[in-house]
């Protein structure tokens, strides 16, 4: 990957960038990231992987998270982080690394900090987040640790104490502890094993279309909008139900085009990708 510095930041944050010492390349044969996640993108980044630019801006909330991880080598000593784990599924070597473990005294506590938004805790546990944990967990109770407890660690890069008094869900403080469900034992078996047939099928020939969900696709929607008014009266995602609210409104229906926002701006192979360009 080559890290080009667009907006010139000084040079001291385009190297600590540049210099990641995060293993961004294969380490075993499928990391727990990648097998969550989408077949095509872990292809082609491979695939391209001298050819992928990104600018040291779009680095900047990874730079702080790897800040935080650093911190929290200064916590309790009974604490065990940044701890890479391996596992053979299927044929295939997973790697995982879990960012802080609690596990003296029975505790069995395992923790991933994020640094990430405050709106992204509003609606509560990412369906990500949980997968990401319960993978970890597989690989830590594969390396004999017992684990009883997984939680996200948000820190909110953005959280504003005039807002949080205001309501509509936004965090108290700029800190979140999410519990993350424990799956059950034959759930959690099933489900590595799955996501690892999934990659291994995608081995062999054109790597398999994202999926909606992977492209963070974002449906079209329907508003319902007044003449001199702004703001939509409401947003459907059923035309016809919007068409009648109008007329009852006396207004119109604005169509919000649908957008795939992760093959638009944050996937790292979209230059490489055939289905990201349509």
């Amino acid at each position: 990957m080559h890290v080009t510095n667009e907006l010139d930041l000084p040079a001291a944050v385009v190297q600590a960038v540049a210099n990641d010492p995060y293993p961004h390349g294969q380490v075993g044969d499928i990391s727990a990231t990648a097998l969550i996640d989408a077949p095509r993108i872990r292809i082609l980044r491979r695939r391209h992987a001298d050819e992928i630019v990104e600018d040291a801006s779009e680095r900047i909330w990874s730079l702080l998270g790897q800040a935080v991880h650093t911190i929290l080598e200064r916590a309790e000593p009974s604490a065990v982080t940044e701890r890479r784990l391996f596992a053979d599924v299927g044929g295939w070597r997973v790697s995982g690394q879990f960012d802080r473990a609690v596990l003296d005294h029975g505790a069995g506590l395992l923790q991933d900090y994020k640094v990430t938004s405050a709106w992204a805790v509003v609606d509560g546990l990412k369906p990500e987040w949980e997968r990401q944990l319960n993978v970890l967990r597989y690989l830590a109770e594969a390396n004999g640790y017992t684990i009883r407890a997984l939680q996200i660690v948000a820190v909110l890069r953005d959280w504003s104490r005039s807002r949080a008094g205001q309501g509509q869900g936004y965090p108290a403080q700029p800190v979140q502890v999410l519990d993350v469900p424990l799956w059950d034992d034959d759930t959690l078996e099933a489900y590595v094993h799955d996501r690892v047939r999934v990659h291994q099928a995608a081995e062999s020939g054109e790597p398999p279309q994202c999926t909606a969900h992977e492209r963070w696709q974002r449906p079209t929607t329907y508003a319902v909008m007044r003449k001199g008014r702004k703001s939509a009266i409401r947003v459907y995602e059923d035309r016809a139900a919007a068409e009648r609210r109008a007329e009852d409104e006396g207004g119109y229906v604005e169509v919000r085009v649908g957008r795939a926002v992760r093959c638009e701006a944050y996937c790292p192979v979209r230059a490489f990708c055939e289905q990201g360009a349509t």
